[in-house]
């Protein structure tokens, strides 16, 4: 099968009850240890502790041993399950057991449970382990009559991966073809659409189940196969990687703070004191990638960010010794942490993706700054090199993390401050002085209406408005009598009579009055004539 699924990354073997526990020169593990398989998944039904602690102490160094016991134990005694309490005993004497083993890093215990199982009895939660396990396993198959989204089938491993705080893995994946599939291509486009899921969910293992009508190395299954073999080509582990934004952050502080290129100074930051990925002695923590975390490694489970984010890529930053004058000051390796530090007290925004730092502010002692308060110190390596820890999420999203140090560059003079952007004045747009013999742009009922005509206007209406009847100054507010103060003092008035005043409005319009102001913009026989008609309209 090997041959088949060239660049496997992890194989699932399982042990049944009454089965002897292989061995890592066996016709079983013997091939996959051959062939450089990272990672080992072995699930086995018997107490046999002796053989499993053989197992382990064979382990060849440098490989990944997920082990099992009681796989899917929610099945009953009638599949050689033990009953709850008798299963959750036995988990704790192989914790017990392996506790303090010299290969624990390398070794993570892992319960698998039955998806389908916790389905059915939702809320049903007497299974779950309350041990120091490493991660929980799922064995994920598609029922129903069509292939059910990966929203859906996850629901259950990733609210259990949130409740617990530990990634999951899926132990055994499956899909039988639906009957309207008949191309298969529906279950191809299945498998990779769980995969693509699976990873983006920071998983660490997902098995196809060979067996029965799942197996694909079954006649008529070729193209499932083809699909599989792709899927493996692609999910392969890949060796710890340092991520593109935070080798952007090293080479910014090498640009500005290794003042001689071409020399080693000790007041420079030299290249050799800006690392990311961990030497090969290096297991876990933020230097590693999903290759190289170990059991319960912090910089996965105490975070959902990390676990999510968990991928090929370090997710750290050590920072050595230095010292450059700017503005008038010395800024060394000191000052700079506590720089960093304070920005992410005081929640930047560009430290959002900072999950710690570790530092000394004076050379003598050591802290940290743990944004999830679990964490208060740190060994001693860091008097010497500043520690910075950036959760996961951030670097396998690639975003970028250059601001908060660029803006330390800046704030020291090393960068000097982008210029403001200036303000755009508006061009003035001339308005000539607006003569008011000019005549009007509209026409309207007389085509010689100038602007002084219409001014004249506008001030002896508001001055006939209100002023009293026959007065000759204007008012800056409405005078008792006029016509506009009448209107004002019926406002708001509930018990109005209109009549009353209309009478009083008409009374305030003396038509010898309006026939003067009339006359003065009329012939004298058209204003008598008008004055006239107003006066017989008025009495009327």
């Amino acid at each position: 099968m090997l041959d088949t699924y060239q660049g496997t990354g992890c194989a699932r073997i399982f042990v049944g009850v009454g089965k002897p526990v292989p061995t890592w020169d066996g016709p079983v593990l013997g091939p996959l240890v051959a062939a450089g398989v990272p990672v080992v998944h072995l699930s086995v039904k018997d107490r046999d502790w002796t053989a499993v602690k053989r197992l382990v102490d064979g382990k060849p160094a440098g490989m990944l041993l997920l082990l099992t016991f009681g796989h899917e134990p929610e099945q009953g005694p009638s599949e050689g399950d033990l009953p709850i309490e008798q299963w959750k005993q036995a988990w704790a004497d192989l914790v017990g057991l392996l506790a303090d083993h010299p290969a624990r890093a390398e070794l993570w215990l892992v319960p698998v449970y039955t998806r389908y199982w916790w389905e059915k009895n939702r809320g049903d939660l007497r299974w779950l382990l309350d041990l120091p396990v490493d991660a929980i396993g799922w064995d994920i198959y598609n029922n129903g009559s069509g292939y059910r989204t990966p929203d859906d089938l996850l629901t259950i491993p990733r609210e259990i991966a949130e409740k617990t705080g530990l990634p999951y893995l899926v132990g055994e994946l499956g899909a039988l073809p639906q009957p309207s599939d008949t191309d298969g291509s529906g279950r191809d486009a299945w498998m990779r659409a769980m995969v693509d899921a699976i990873r983006a969910d920071g998983a660490l293992t997902c098995c196809w189940f060979h067996k029965d009508g799942w197996d694909l190395m079954a006649t008529g299954s070729e193209p499932a196969q083809k699909t599989w073999q792709t899927l493996l080509r692609e999910e392969t582990p890949v060796a710890t990687t340092a991520p593109d934004n935070l080798l952007a952050v090293r080479n910014l502080l090498l640009t500005y703070l290794n003042v001689d290129k071409k020399a080693v100074r000790a007041d420079d930051l030299e290249p050799a004191e800006v690392g990311i990925v961990g030497n090969a002695a290096h297991l876990g923590g933020y230097h590693c990638g999903a290759d190289r975390v170990v059991s319960r490694d912090y910089s996965v489970i105490e975070s959902s960010r990390d676990r999510t984010g968990l991928s090929k890529y370090a997710s750290a930053l050590d920072v050595g010794t230095f010292s450059v004058r700017a503005g008038g000051k010395t800024h060394n390796l000191r000052t700079f942490s506590a720089w960093v530090v304070a920005q992410c007290k005081a929640g930047a925004a560009d430290t959002r993706d900072i999950r710690e730092v570790i530092y000394s502010p004076d050379g003598k002692t050591v802290k940290r700054w743990d944004r999830l308060g679990k964490r208060t110190t740190g060994d001693s390596s860091h008097l010497y090199h500043t520690h910075f820890s950036f959760f996961r999420d951030a670097t396998k999203a690639g975003r970028d993390q250059t601001p908060l140090f660029r803006r330390y560059l800046t704030a020291i003079g090393l960068i000097k401050p982008p210029a403001p952007t200036p303000v755009p004045v508006p061009t003035p747009v001339e308005d000539p002085d607006m003569e008011q013999s000019e005549k009007l742009a509209r026409t309207t009922d007389s085509a010689s209406r100038t602007v002084g005509h219409v001014l004249a206007d506008m001030a002896n209406l508001r001055n006939w408005l209100i002023s009293p009847v026959g007065a000759q100054d204007a008012h800056l507010k409405p005078a008792d009598g006029s016509p506009l103060a009448v209107l004002l003092d019926a406002a708001g008035r509930d018990d109005t009579d209109e009549q009353a005043i209309a009478d009083r409005v008409i009374a305030a319009l003396d038509p010898a009055t309006l026939a003067a102001r009339i006359a003065e913009h009329l012939p004298a026989d058209q204003a008598r004539r008008v004055a006239d008609e107003l006066s017989a309209r008025l009495a009327a």
